[in-house]
């Protein structure tokens, strides 16, 4: 009797196995209806999220002078400046007048410039993001590379290491309608250059001053409302108006960086801005700061073969901002618990995500597994 008894107490305990009680998916609001523009083509994404939407077609179209933020990117990647530094400086040539004379009789936007003026490297960039100045364009290139062909297969190089498949540069200014791209690409080139301190500075600048020009100012009349802080504008007759916009937005207390492209738009410049105002005036009001999980979440409830219950909860909370209709996808990775266990012990894990955002969220026991007691000990299996 006494080894019978002996031999029940000491039978390893059995494990127990919780099991998940959240749904694997969720959908926080219902999706709002954004005022897409009529024409052309334009696109949405949050930064950290991901794309909002999108409207057009999938063919690339004219992308006028937004090309030059590829112009901008290279030539600071080739010679990178910080904060406040002027950079290198360079002469105006006789060359670099005649191509503004042509290119001034052209139509194409430009900057008058004088043989022997001196601009340093930040100095072109001012001109070439602000006013746009397609002159200043071709001068960088020549500075950078010794000439706008060996730049322009630059450019394009740079846009396809950026997984930018629908773009295609024919020159370094965006002026030739073969220069083609469409708002997603043009979206994921702003995002790249705007982390560059000394690009995001220059397009957050309403006006600067040049040596020979004097005061100059940037063709973006919605920087410094609603949050926008860049980046380029394009217009042709052949493009229309074209618009890349850098905006942050608070919601719910939290800044939230947003990236648009408006292309082919009637009107001009005015009818890209008026796309664009309309697009965000939209977004604002949709976004929301979702506590997606929130700590001592229950997950996944337990109960041992000896009758001792439990739950298992989340550790941590994870906020995110989500436009409406976002839907959460939830994978819960559990362990199998011992006979005891401390509350707050490791017991899986709740894998999160909504677009771009992903989240581990480490799931701990909260309260503790005792074990079972001598009578069931002794009395299992009976």
């Amino acid at each position: 009797m006494l080894a019978a008894a002996a031999f029940q107490y000491l039978r390893p305990l059995p494990v127990t196995a919780a099991t998940s009680i959240v749904p694997v998916a969720q959908a926080f609001g219902t999706a709002p209806a954004l005022p897409w523009p009529s024409h052309g083509a334009a696109a949405l994404v949050i930064d950290g999220l991901g794309q909002v939407g999108s409207s057009g077609g999938a063919a690339p179209l004219p992308m006028a002078s937004t090309a030059k933020m590829m112009t901008a990117l290279i030539v600071l990647e080739d010679h990178p400046l910080a904060l406040n530094d002027p950079g290198p400086v360079i002469t105006v040539s006789r060359a670099d007048v005649s191509t503004y004379i042509s290119q001034q009789n052209q139509g194409k936007s430009v900057l008058p410039v004088v043989a022997g003026e001196h601009l340093t490297e930040y100095q072109l960039l001012q001109g070439l993001l602000l006013p746009s100045a397609s002159n200043f364009a071709d001068m960088l290139a020549i500075w950078d590379l010794g000439g706008v062909p060996a730049f322009v297969n630059r450019m394009n190089a740079r846009a396809a290491s950026l997984g930018m498949s629908a773009t295609h540069y024919a020159d370094v200014s965006g002026f030739s309608p073969l220069s083609v791209s469409i708002p997603s690409d043009l979206i994921a080139l702003a995002q790249t250059a705007m982390r560059l301190p000394v690009f995001a500075q220059i397009v957050a600048q309403p006006q600067a001053s040049l040596p020979v020009n004097g005061l100059i100012h940037n063709l973006d009349a919605l920087l410094g409302k609603g949050g926008v802080v860049g980046v380029k504008t394009g217009h042709t007759d052949q493009a229309g108006g074209c618009f890349v916009v850098a905006a942050d937005l608070v919601i719910d207390g939290q800044s939230v960086r947003v990236y648009g492209a408006v292309m082919g738009q009637p009107g001009a410049l005015n009818g890209a801005f008026a796309a664009t105002t309309a697009l965000l005036h939209a977004l604002g009001p949709a976004l929301h700061l979702r506590k997606v999980v929130q700590r001592n979440d229950v997950i996944a409830r337990y109960q041992t073969g000896w009758a001792e219950s439990g739950t298992v909860v989340a550790s941590q909370s994870v906020a995110w901002v989500l436009i409406d209709g976002t839907t959460i996808s939830r994978r819960v990775v559990l362990t199998s618990l011992p006979a005891t266990m401390p509350a707050g012990s490791r017991a899986g894990t709740l894998v999160i995500a909504a677009q771009n955002h992903q989240a581990e969220v480490p799931l701990v026991t909260a309260v503790a597994i005792n074990g079972p007691d001598l009578g069931w000990r002794l009395t299992r299996g009976f």
